[in-house]
């Protein structure tokens, strides 16, 4: 670089060069600025057309129904007249919605002949005959026709204005011409709406005919009024659709303009709004040469500089680039980060507004990913996220975007989609992850790897891009707790769900604060009916909420990580409680207490355990954990092993609790240091009314027995249930049969009254 910058200071061709080189550029790029700008005045004068087409046609359909509205009361009481009614009566009666109308012009009706027999003008009887008008006359001899528009015409009364009538045929009962009903309407009604209208100085506004019949023009000239334009180029692109927007030179005045036309409503009338180009790029022009002349005297000041700032620009814009790419796209994936994804969700978001239409998000999450990070290390973590990140980009087509919210978060999202677009999209996604992952191609290792995905669509779920992330995000947990591995829409009940679930998380946090929990007690009883144990089982009652199931705030808990503080709360409860037990007497040999897989996670919870023993005198003999099976499955299973080891080296039972509910894995029992099997109580309700339920039962008991492990039956509430689970081998029992949970005196008093104490 040194040297470099030596031979531009000391070589003034080069020099020259170098800002020879930046000016052509900086003139191409404002040479191309300006033709953006062109493009955006073009643009914006389209637009501007469209709305101003849309804006008359709405109006000028408007004011066309309210006439049709009184023609056709006039048409109603007119073919089915009441004969006790007078003539007078009659006429009130059949004009009586033309007082809507009247300050933009008049109702008649004629006879046969064409004479005015009813004038919403005055009850007095008219002279005017109508009998040569086209409407007349089209009435008369085409029955079929319906609703007519005439050609402008000058009324029969004095007027500077033409006048167009809207008509209808009258018709006896035998369909037979009785005459016709028609609504005169002066164009000087359009010529004053089209004034108020913005157009530039050489702009225009024309209301044609489907035919190419002139109704009104703005400029205004009263010889342009009923001149066709059918012989015109604009003519025929006006007639193949309802609306458009076209460049095209005037017939009228041979002046390039900007065409936007939109037919009215149900009626053969078209209104075409031309913008001058010669106004349209008048502005830019001006612009144009301003910056033209700064463009050329920048130019000259760029050659002098260019060599001091050259090397510095180029430091300059590089950084800029980073922290560019830094700030809106994630380094791992390079897909779109958090920030640039809410960006583009939310102008995505006003267009879907704008256009009334949706669009859905979808929120996609790997299932299981940390296990991956905790087995794998972290570098191949990344190496599966990346090829993640390419496979969810080929999902995604289009104008859609996917980008990556953080860890293995991904969101999509979906311009101009519905219900079935999102599902096949998502199907796609799931898709392409059932191919599994090769990553460290020295290991050959492949990894399978399912997704959640949850799926939001606006405006049904939500009208807030935050709101709809909120949805699609619940969606997506609904999706992992059904089973993972699928999609899952969203539900309004979620919603429900969520608030209830973080008003129980509030009162949980609360209630462990002020000591609001409950322990009871259910006894373990041994096949003579002897006292083997109790099993400590939380319970909580709040004034406001009423009792809530522990299956429920536990599972809160978990989720929340209020778990491992409520599991501590209870052991030190039931230990304090054995403990209290002994001192009076009651003898009770050992204490259950349930725990969670995050319990065994804590690399102090063996320690945790001994001291409390040990604070309240208790042998390690006298405690047994319980914990699911899907404790053993879980991500960190070497955490686990290494505490579980711990606890069974200092002389703990641990117990597998609900045993056959879950995952089941014998080859898991024998590595892991389990004394006890526990049966679910499903299995035992069962007993005696399912087959299946009891072989199941009888195949759990088979498997403790090969494994030397003691049995404990959950939920045994019969003589029968307990007779067969001891007739296969089960010699201890927890249910209603013997005692329902107890509170601590009252299980105190039970012990007392089975003669253990």
């Amino acid at each position: 670089m040194a040297r470099t910058r030596i031979s531009f200071l000391t070589k003034p061709a080069l020099f020259l060069l170098a800002g020879l080189c930046i000016t052509v550029a900086t003139t191409g790029v404002v040479a191309v600025a300006l033709y953006q700008m062109r493009l955006d005045a073009m643009a914006q004068a389209r637009d501007m057309a469209e709305n101003l087409a849309i804006s008359l046609e709405k109006e000028t359909e408007r004011t066309l129904d309210i006439y049709q509205i009184a023609m056709r009361n006039v048409l109603t009481n007119l073919e089915t007249p009441s004969p006790e009614l007078a003539p007078e009566t009659r006429q009130l009666l059949a004009f009586n919605a033309a007082g809507t109308i009247s300050d933009l012009g008049v109702i008649i009706a004629t006879d046969t002949s064409g004479k005015v027999v009813l004038d919403s003008r005055s009850m007095q009887p008219s002279t005017i005959d109508v009998s040569r008008r086209d409407y007349f006359l089209v009435h008369q001899q085409s029955p079929d026709v319906g609703l007519y528009f005439s050609k402008p015409f000058m009324p029969i009364t004095k007027s500077d204005y033409h006048s167009i009538a809207m008509s209808r045929r009258l018709a006896d009962a035998n369909g037979r011409f009785e005459g016709v009903v028609a609504g005169t309407l002066s164009l000087r009604y359009f010529r004053h709406l089209f004034e108020d209208s913005i157009l530039g100085d050489h702009g225009s506004l024309t209301l044609i005919r489907t035919d190419g019949i002139i109704l009104m023009r703005r400029p205004f000239k009263p010889g342009d009024i009923g001149r066709s334009l059918a012989d015109g180029k604009a003519y025929p692109l006006m007639t193949r659709a309802d609306h458009g927007t076209f460049v095209r030179r005037s017939s009228m005045d041979n002046k390039d303009r900007l065409f936007s036309f939109k037919r009215i409503g149900r009626y053969p009338m078209i209104i075409a709004v031309g913008l001058s180009v010669q106004d349209i790029y008048a502005g830019w022009r001006k612009r144009a040469i301003a910056i033209g002349a700064v463009t050329a005297v920048l130019d000259v000041l760029i050659i002098m500089l260019c060599l001091m700032f050259s090397a510095q620009l180029q430091r300059r814009l590089a950084m800029e680039r980073q922290l560019q790419k830094l700030a809106w796209f994630d380094t791992l994936t390079s897909l779109p980060n958090r920030r640039l994804v809410n960006r583009e969700a939310r102008g995505i978001l006003a267009d879907a507004r704008r256009q009334s239409s949706q669009f859905a998000i979808l929120f996609v999450d790997l299932d299981r990913f940390k296990r991956i990070n905790d087995t794998q290390g972290h570098a191949i973590g990344d190496e599966v996220l990346s090829e993640v990140a390419q496979r969810l980009r080929r999902c995604i087509q289009g104008e859609d975007m996917i980008g990556r919210l953080g860890g293995d978060e991904f969101v999509a999202v979906l311009r101009q989609c519905d219900v079935h677009k999102a599902a096949h999209v998502a199907d796609r996604i799931l898709q392409a992850m059932q191919q599994p992952i090769a990553v460290n191609a020295g290991r050959d290792v492949s990894i399978a790897l399912g997704v959640s995905i949850g799926i939001a669509l606006y405006p049904h779920d939500g009208r807030s891009v935050d709101t709809l992330l909120r949805n699609a995000d619940m969606a997506m947990y609904r999706a992992k707790n059904a089973g993972r591995n699928q999609m899952h829409f969203y539900a309004a009940e979620y919603e429900y769900e969520a608030k209830e679930h973080l008003e129980l998380e509030i009162a949980l946090q609360q209630a462990l604060r002020e000591g609001a929990l409950q322990v009871a007690y259910q006894p373990k009883v041994g096949a003579w009916g002897i006292l083997h144990g109790a099993e400590a089982l939380v319970r909580w009652h709040d004034q406001k909420l009423g009792t809530i199931a522990p299956d429920r705030f536990v599972a809160i808990a978990e989720e929340s990580g209020l778990i491992t503080e409520l599991d501590t709360w209870v052991l030190e409860q039931a230990c304090s409680q054995l403990a209290a037990w002994r001192a009076v007497g009651v003898d009770v040999p050992n204490i259950s207490v349930n725990v969670c897989a995050a319990d065994f996670k804590r690399a102090d919870f063996a320690d945790f355990v001994a001291r409390t023993l040990q604070t309240h005198g208790l042998r390690p003999s006298d405690l047994t954990l319980e914990m699911t099976e899907r404790v053993m499955f879980d991500e960190s299973t070497d955490d686990i092993r290494a505490t579980l080891e711990a606890l069974h080296a200092q002389g703990v039972t641990l117990s597998i609790d609900d045993f056959g509910t879950g995952y089941s894995s014998l080859s898991y029992l024998q590595r892991f240091p389990v004394r006890e099997l526990k049966i679910d109580k499903s299995f035992v309700m069962s007993i005696g009314t399912s087959a299946m339920a009891e072989s199941l039962t009888q195949t759990v008991m088979n498997i403790g027995q090969a494994l030397k492990l003691s049995i404990v039956a959950e939920g045994v509430e019969t003589v029968a249930q307990r007779d067969f689970l001891s007739r296969h081998g089960c010699r201890i029992y927890q249910g209603y049969l013997y005692s329902p949970p107890l509170a601590p005196q009252d299980f105190a008093q039970w012990a007392k009254a089975r003669g253990r104490a």
